[in-house]
């Protein structure tokens, strides 16, 4: 009896190993090595550029009027602007290229930060700088320059004014005028402000 034992022991564990072997060819594993990288938002002014001055009504503006451009931030993505020796009816540009160098397209958005006003118009009215952006910044609520897209309204913040993919640019040109109903013992030598750009997913 145990001879047989022994023997239907042998089978048993000879049946159980060829399943076992069975079993693993049907339950093989495959691992797939791979990385996952999110994308990263990023917006910088890359270049800015002084312009002419002009006139609107036929005033002429002085040899050292104009726009100046400093301060930029560490981020890059804000500037400071200084006007000068401008007269009333006089406006003077300059241009500010942004530029996406982030991995993903991005919506951008622009602010006035105007401290202490700086003589800077908060409505329609005489004895202060008009600032107007290409990109939709108004501060008095003028039209003769904003482009589309444009608020319309006296405004501050002009939001999502374009999608930039990424390596993508966009010039947002800049004007400052004083009102050409002004008088100039009353209208401020300079001012000083500073633009702002955000950039987001909108997600």
């Amino acid at each position: 009896m145990a001879k047989k034992w022994v023997v239907g022991l042998g089978a048993a564990l000879a049946v159980i190993c060829m399943a076992g072997v069975g079993f693993s060819a049907f339950s093989a594993q495959a691992t797939v090595n791979g990385t996952a990288t999110a994308g990263t938002v990023g917006l910088e002014i890359v270049s800015s550029v002084g312009l002419d001055c002009g006139s609107l009504f036929g005033a002429v503006p002085a040899p050292t009027a104009g726009l100046t451009f400093y301060d930029l931030s560490p981020e890059f993505t804000s500037i400071s602007v200084k006007a000068a020796n401008l007269t009333p009816g006089v406006y003077c540009e300059g241009a500010l290229e942004l530029e996406n160098v982030g991995s993903v397209p991005v919506q951008v958005s622009v602010a006035l930060n105007t401290p202490g006003l700086n003589g800077v118009c908060t409505s329609y009215t005489v004895n202060c700088f008009d600032v107007e952006t290409v990109s939709g910044i108004e501060a008095a609520g003028w039209q003769w320059y904003s482009a589309s897209p444009s608020a319309g309204t006296s405004c501050y913040a002009y939001t999502d004014f374009t999608t930039l993919a990424p390596s993508g640019t966009f010039w947002d040109f800049v004007a400052v005028n004083i009102p050409p109903t002004s008088t100039n013992p009353a209208t401020p030598a300079s001012s000083s402000f500073q633009i702002v750009y955000t950039a987001s997913t909108g997600a």
